[in-house]
């Protein structure tokens, strides 16, 4: 049994050791493997969190930005392990068989979802973090992934087949009350809570593209954002909820646009020829970090949320989208 009041007193006491600065968490193989990294938004202070073999990714942060999760499969299968911000005191969370995957906090630090196929199908379950326990909140013979919290703890999401199509299911924390929101044949993913709550952006196929949309969880109204003909993905809302961050493909690469939610003009806020993509919002909206392949290979930039002031951040590769702001993160201090 895991000491939990003790372990997270050394968490909390590593975190307070850090730097105070604005901070992101990313993932890079630049040593042979993707390991977890963490930056400051300056581009200083870059430091190498996991050391191990194995593949290390995903990583999240704790809503008071003391803990990380991550994914790894250091232990011959993919678990979901924890880890001080520092990168001190890493351990096994899920500690079971199977393929664990997607960790997502609770907006109070007390749970995690993730997804699982310990049943024999993916399936969204919730644990403490402690690890002590978990259970079965999709319960279902389909596959159930990708699960999110609501900001106020109230509502989850998650991705379903059990229509035979990709859905989006909306329901309360203990797995009832589910609501298809987006009830199309198309395939539709990525859901992403407003700040607020009531709404849900998320990405279609239904126009024969990939779309980005919007759902007004209470009427089920739908907007469609993006507007285009092309490929749209990663949406990302501002912390205020006025604005609505995504890639897309206007000119054939890739490009970061903010849409203003209620004027509906949408601005490209990156003009370059090389690829753009992965917007993440600052928690203080002064800021968005983003990948870009404008040096010859995937890193880590982060600009002004206009789109000036441009600079590298992870000072090489970056392995895939799974960057993060640490919660309380200023874009510039």
């Amino acid at each position: 049994m895991v000491n939990l009041v003790a372990w997270s007193a050394m968490l909390i006491t590593a975190a307070l050791c850090q730097q105070t600065q604005s901070q992101l968490a990313f993932v890079s193989s630049r040593d042979g493997n993707p390991e977890v990294y963490v930056v400051n938004a300056d581009g200083t202070g870059l430091k190498r969190l996991t050391r191990n073999p194995a593949e290390d990714t995903k990583p999240a942060w704790s809503p008071d930005g003391t803990t990380l999760a991550f994914v790894t499969d250091r232990d011959g299968n993919q678990e979901i392990y924890l880890m001080a911000a520092d990168g001190s005191h890493q351990r096994n969370l899920t500690n079971n068989q199977a393929f664990e995957d997607y960790p997502c906090w609770s907006p109070d630090g007390r749970y995690l979802l993730f997804a699982t196929d310990r049943d024999g199908n993916s399936e969204v379950y919730i644990t403490g973090r402690d690890g002590a326990w978990s259970r079965d909140l999709s319960n279902h013979p389909s596959w159930d992934s990708l699960p999110t919290w609501s900001p106020s703890g109230e509502a989850i999401a998650y991705v379903t087949d059990r229509e035979q199509d990709q859905e989006i299911v909306v329901g309360a924390p203990d797995g009832s009350s589910l609501r298809n929101v987006t009830a199309h044949q198309a395939w539709d993913g990525d859901p992403k809570f407003s700040p607020d709550g009531k709404r849900l952006a998320f990405r279609t196929h239904r126009d024969g593209n990939i779309g980005v949309y919007v759902c007004e969880l209470e009427s089920l109204k739908l907007t469609n954002v993006s507007q285009n003909q092309v490929w749209n993905e990663e949406p990302d809302w501002s912390p205020d909820g006025g604005k609505l961050a995504y890639a897309s493909s206007p000119a054939g690469n890739r490009e970061i646009i903010v849409a203003d939610m209620q004027s509906g003009a949408r601005t490209n806020i990156t003009s370059n020829a090389a690829n753009d993509w992965g917007p993440k919002w600052s928690p203080d909206g002064e800021s968005i970090a983003f990948l870009s392949d404008r040096d010859g290979e995937a890193r880590l930039y982060v600009m002004k949320s206009d789109g000036s002031e441009v600079r590298e951040v992870s000072g090489g590769q970056v392995f895939d989208s799974g960057h993060a702001w640490r919660p309380g993160s200023a874009g510039d201090r």
